[in-house]
């Protein structure tokens, strides 16, 4: 009876220290690999919302000095948009724009900004039925 008691608490303890071991691995790992972990970021669209021909001023921010990113623009109909490499000047920062085109379906527009050392963002952007305007002006 005490042989059986003995292997039980042993395998409990061979369980736990297991246990211990593999939650450390992911974190020794990320550690040693030189990889950050994900940290928050900061998202906007100006405007906000607008129709097809608007264009959506984007800003990132919350960014590493010189850290690489890219800005994706997922429709509700459609492929995702994936602009190309940004990299965020020395305050963390990244700015470029968006224009939704003709056949680009009205809704709401789910924004991502992707950092390759970690940072994430998320925003939305609504494109509105109807189109632009503009204003001519003649001159006599």
């Amino acid at each position: 009876m005490c042989e059986s008691v003995k292997t039980t608490r042993s395998r409990v303890v061979v369980a736990a220290a297991l246990l211990v071991v593999s939650a450390s691995c992911g974190r020794i790992t990320s550690h040693f690999s030189g990889h950050d972990t994900t940290h928050k970021g900061a998202l906007s669209a100006v405007p906000s919302a607008g129709p097809v021909g608007t264009v959506f001023n984007l800003k990132a921010s919350g960014l590493k000095p010189g850290e690489a990113m890219t800005f994706e623009v997922d429709p509700p109909k459609g492929h995702p948009f994936i602009g190309p490499p940004h990299t965020a000047g020395p305050d963390g920062t990244v700015s470029s724009t968006y224009t939704p085109q003709g056949g680009d379906a009205p809704g709401t527009y789910a924004l991502k900004a992707t950092g390759d050392r970690g940072t994430r963002a998320t925003a939305t952007l609504s494109v509105v039925a109807g189109s632009t305007t503009t204003t001519t002006t003649r001159h006599h």
